[in-house]
């Protein structure tokens, strides 16, 4: 098994980079105006909720595996109408550039107050969050703007 995280690898120029694969279900409530945040541990800054991606499960496996471990249960459901939302850039790690593919799939929950430590953010709260660098990435305010109202 492969986790792609700081994985070691070559560009097609030859370049050595490091890249990563982070898979997340953007869960949002019933009334499609809140998203479902937690803190990263290694960060402490707001992320969605997944991880980085195990090669021995499907990108949509490995988010919801996530996503029961952060929750600590399995109540959550992948819309599958919708497709998921790719977003790839250079992230700054620690003052090192990290090629990273990130994919969010739309989620929703069934008991949306069983959340564990993760907390309900409104678009308003995202946009303060990235106002304040308080987010792991850009792709936080990215797709809450795709997915609120």
């Amino acid at each position: 098994m492969t986790t792609f995280f700081c994985t070691p690898c070559e560009s097609f120029t030859c370049e050595k980079i490091q890249f990563t694969i982070a898979t997340a279900l953007v869960i949002r409530n019933r009334e499609k105006n809140k998203i479902l945040m937690k803190k990263g541990k290694s960060t402490e800054k707001w992320q969605f909720i997944g991880g980085r991606y195990d090669d021995k499960m499907s990108f949509r496996e490995n988010a919801e595996n996530y996503a029961e471990k952060i929750l600590g249960h399995k109540n959550t459901k992948i819309l599958n109408k919708e497709e998921p939302i790719l977003l790839f850039d250079t992230i700054d790690l620690k003052g090192y550039d990290e090629k990273t593919l990130l994919i969010h799939y739309l989620a929703e929950i069934e008991d949306e107050k069983n959340i564990g430590t993760a907390e309900w953010k409104t678009l308003e709260e995202i946009r303060m969050i990235h106002a304040k660098n308080q987010a792991s990435s850009d792709n936080v305010h990215i797709i809450a703007e795709k997915y609120l109202k």
